[in-house]
């Protein structure tokens, strides 16, 4: 939020997206969920400055408020600024530096916004908004689909989608404000580009992950790695081996991170979180048996119940799919070609030849 005073001769601009690694404990703060972060006043100037380097479309609305409502509303901030009020428990899409300004502005406005904007409904979830703007980041577009739950999938109301800054944007476009005379003025009086980005602009949805595809490819390695004949699997053993433990165990970190988040987080947004059925803790388990039973050629009756479980799990979910209220066929196409591959794997690996690998 820029706020200009003319005759004090200051022009500042606030930002509620502050935060630093260097904080105590920030690691363990974030993955409760009670990130500290704050609001700071810059230079105008500078923060622009900061923008254009990093290419981000930066662009103004100057609000047609009134006199009256520009000093409140450059008096709340200020307050909100002070070293004893400036910090807040951060949450990625219920308080963040988005929504911070959006109540600032709905403050002054009596309310008006959230009165208008709360009962208009829209397609958008968390979720489907959180993919689309990580296309560019397929890593990290993949483990928020993976890791957020149900209740990110939710349409929202187009009052909660201001979390994304465009939307705010977008939504001060449609509004308007009483004037002078009882007749009523667009709340946004002008808009400017104060920086055109090179990149390229933000993507509609897609149902799919930009990783998505390495799912299927993922599987067909994982074919390639199962042999027919014993002279096969003393070529690939090792690749093989290695790539079965190795793949079991990313699957139950995964699943050990997913349920410590349920039930160790503030993080609401990650519980009951059917992907679970896909990346199982159990998997983890399962790691350092497969890899053993591919190299020494001989499966146990233990290993093979547990891939087994592990496999039937991801299955599940791709099967009940359709039926969750959470979308989880993305997360499902990056692992279940691979979890089914590796039943191939194994048994080819494992199954009795007359010609045993050496």
């Amino acid at each position: 939020l820029r706020v200009r005073d003319t005759i004090a001769g200051t022009d500042l601009a606030y930002n509620w997206g502050m935060f630093s690694f260097e904080q105590p404990n920030f690691l363990g703060r974030f993955l409760s969920g009670d990130t500290q972060y704050w609001v700071e006043a810059f230079p105008t100037a500078f923060l622009v400055g900061v923008y254009a380097e990093q290419d981000r479309h930066t662009v103004e609305q100057v609000l047609a408020l009134t006199p009256a409502q520009r000093a409140e509303l450059a008096a709340f901030v200020a307050e909100n600024a002070r070293e004893d009020a400036k910090y807040y428990r951060y949450d990625y899409f219920l308080d963040n530096c988005s929504t911070r300004l959006r109540d600032a502005l709905d403050r002054v406005l009596g309310g008006s916004l959230q009165g208008r904007f709360s009962a208009v409904r829209t397609e958008w979830t968390y979720r489907s908004e959180s993919v689309r703007l990580t296309a560019a980041d397929g890593f990290a577009q993949a483990g928020i689909d993976v890791a957020l739950g149900p209740r990110a999938d939710v349409p929202v109301p187009a009052w909660e989608s201001m979390f994304i800054p465009m939307r705010l944007r977008d939504s001060l476009r449609e509004v308007t404000v009483p004037a002078e005379g009882g007749a009523t003025v667009k709340l946004v009086a002008e808009e400017r580009v104060l920086h055109q980005a090179r990149r390229a602009p933000e993507q509609a949805e897609r149902r799919g992950l930009t990783l998505g595809a390495w799912g299927p490819l993922l599987g067909v390695w994982t074919l390639l790695l199962a042999p027919l004949g014993a002279a096969g699997r003393r070529r690939t053993r090792i690749v093989a081996a290695l790539f079965a433990g190795a793949f079991y165990a990313v699957c139950g970190i995964v699943g050990v991170a997913l349920l410590g988040m349920w039930v160790g987080s503030a993080h609401v947004f990650w519980y009951a979180n059917w992907n679970l059925l896909l990346y199982s803790p159990l998997a983890l388990l399962a790691a350092y048996p497969a890899a053993r039973a591919v190299w020494r050629g001989t499966l146990t009756p233990r290993t093979k119940y547990l891939v087994l479980a592990v496999a039937a799990m991801a299955v599940l979910a791709l099967v009940l799919a359709p039926l969750l209220t959470q979308r989880v066929i993305g997360p499902a196409m990056l692992v279940v070609p691979a979890q089914l591959g590796l039943l191939v794997l194994l048994w080819r690996h494992t199954r009795p030849t007359t010609a045993p690998p050496a």
